[in-house]
């Protein structure tokens, strides 16, 4: 307690005399060095006739910050990332931010300084600091100021509310010019490029200070990050909400225009299309909405889409015209009109939906084309779920096949390509065999051993001008390495490692700091990775349903196969 009381009175250290400090003491060891022994030297100390000049004595000494990594000790066994993290007054625990996909976990936290006592406070928020007295942290959330008790979690909210005027071309001006500055210290090319940072600044602030509008100013800003010709870059500032904003309910279906409405062309498996007691079909003409006739007269003409707006998750009924198959003495087919029920879904879950379908799709291609001898595994993005999802099928994708085809087309990027290269690039160095097990079988290992799942049998790897950043690392890799063969099309060409941080309206600026380059020198970024086998997906082909990449992918990999066998 009373150790408690004395740190509270201690005075944080100046980070500015502490480095001269330890400089004026690294001089001082030098001089005593090279300085010729004097043997009266312990005599005149001992005296106190050593130098007039004194030398604050630092805390800790540059041998102590060499080795500090020896005495670091993991305080936390948390799930995700944390950060923001703060000492608390008199120095025994921290207050820290825990961010994690889990459930209930991510939250503000303390922790003592010996990792125990971990307290959970409440949800994340935005820490702007800890009070004079350490006993409350400053923080934002949802709009709202507030004070944390940082030993009881209390929130005490504080309901600020001004009105202010804001000189719009002075906003304009400081904001550009600190997104200008900002990049110009963090980019990751020193050299910008090679053009004149500061001239270019200078000559398209002119335009954005008169920017009275967010639309305006975003479209003068980003053509001055657009003279760098990088990607993952990009200055938005915050627009007016839209509080009668609504999303558009989704069937699950291909529409064209028919005479009285809007036939069904295609329906998307799983959809709530089909998935109902009353299921659409392919043919079917929806005519009206809730009762409500579509007018395609109408300017704009009424749109199934348009009607449904707002109706995700809430039962609607949808009127159509069927025409039956027709009866052998039946001279024509009359249509028949029904109100069939049905619940709209979110366009995200109609997007998953025709994924899942796209990608049983491919695989059933594959084992078509291949005799039932290659799998096919699609990577949707560069992440842990994804990369969990590839783990989890691998084996069944290539289960009692020859090879795989692995798909990375269409993949947004992200930051697991490294893991990934662990899963398709270990070379197995031994096999077990537990009791009671063929001895005759040895390409088995404990699957519970390895970091991540395996796969070692030959396989192809295919992309396209929409694999972009991480999926273009992978794909850059997959060559250098001589994995297979990569096919396809040339990869976007946008691999930059980036951040970002805000200006003081709130407007977000994306800021790449680290370059990605090959062995050779050669900068990853507007440099897509090239396939061994170009093989271009055409419009005509999209529309048809023809995966012409596949096709070749599947042909070379069939190709190698014939020819190890012996």
């Amino acid at each position: 307690e009373d150790a408690g009381k004395a740190a509270k009175k201690r005075k944080p250290l100046d980070p500015n005399k502490v480095r001269k400090a330890l400089a004026a003491a690294a001089a001082a060891a030098v001089a005593d060095a090279e300085a010729e022994p004097d043997p009266d030297a312990s005599e005149k100390v001992a005296d106190g006739e050593g130098s007039e000049e004194e030398v604050d004595v630092p805390p800790f000494t540059t041998e102590d910050l060499e080795t500090a990594y020896l005495r670091l000790r993991k305080l936390t066994s948390l799930p995700g990332n944390e950060s923001r993290l703060t000492m608390l007054s008199p120095g025994n625990a921290v207050l820290f931010s825990s961010s994690t996909s889990a459930p209930g976990v991510s939250g503000l936290y303390t922790v003592k300084w010996n990792g125990t006592g971990r307290k959970r406070l409440g949800d994340s928020v935005s820490m702007m600091g800890l009070s004079e007295d350490g006993g409350r942290l400053v923080a934002v959330s949802s709009g709202s100021a507030k004070t944390i008790d940082v030993g009881s979690g209390k929130v005490t909210s504080y309901p600020i509310k001004m009105r202010i005027r804001l000189d719009l071309e002075a906003q304009s001006s400081e904001k550009f010019l600190e997104a200008a500055g900002i990049i110009g210290a963090i980019f990751y090319d020193p050299e910008m490029k090679g053009l004149d940072w500061p001239a270019l600044t200078d000559r398209y602030h002119e335009l954005a200070r008169k920017a009275k509008t967010a639309d305006e100013f975003n479209w003068v800003a980003n053509r001055l990050i657009g003279e760098l010709s990088a990607s993952h870059m990009g200055i938005r500032a915050r627009a007016e909400t839209m509080p009668l904003s609504q999303s558009i309910g989704r069937l699950g279906v291909g529409l064209e225009v028919a005479e009285n409405g809007y036939r069904v062309t295609g329906i998307v498996e799983g959809s709530p299309a089909v998935e109902t007691e009353m299921p659409l079909q392919v043919g079917d003409v929806i005519t009206a909405i809730d009762l409500e006739p579509l007018d395609l007269e109408a300017t704009p003409p009424d749109t199934v889409g348009g009607r449904l707006r707002g109706k995700s998750g809430s039962e609607v009924i949808v009127t159509v015209l069927r025409t039956e198959p027709a009866s052998e003495d039946a001279v024509t087919q009359e249509p028949v009109e029904l109100d069939l029920l049905l619940t709209p879904i979110s366009n995200s879950a109609v997007r998953g939906l025709v994924y899942r379908a796209t990608q049983r799709r491919r695989s059933a291609l594959v084992d078509e084309w291949s005799d039932g001898r290659l799998g096919y595994a699609h990577i949707r993005g560069m992440n842990q779920p994804s990369l969990d999802e590839f783990e989890r099928d691998i084996f069944a994708a290539a289960e009692g096949r020859d090879g795989l085809i692995v798909d990375v087309r269409d993949n947004g990027g992200g930051w697991t390509t490294d893991r990934l290269l662990t899963s398709i690039m270990a070379r197995p160095h031994a096999y077990t065999v537990p009791r009671g097990a063929d001895p005759s079988i040895t390409g088995t290992y404990p699957q519970d051993r390895l970091y991540i799942q395996r796969f070692m049998l030959p396989m192809n790897m295919l992309c396209n001008e929409k694999s972009y950043s991480n999926a273009e690392i992978i794909s850059h890799a997959f060559k250098t390495f001589e994995r297979g063969t990569l096919v396809g099309q040339r990869t976007h060409g946008s691999v930059i490692s980036t951040g970002g941080t805000s200006l003081i309206d709130g407007t977000s600026v994306r800021l790449p700091f680290r370059g990605w380059y090959l062995e050779s020198g050669e900068d990853m970024d507007n440099n897509g990775a090239i396939p061994d086998i170009v093989v271009p997906q055409t419009p005509e082909d999209e529309v048809a349903g023809v995966d012409a990449q596949l096709k070749a992918a599947v042909d070379d990999l069939m190709k190698r196969l014939d020819e190890e066998s012996p």
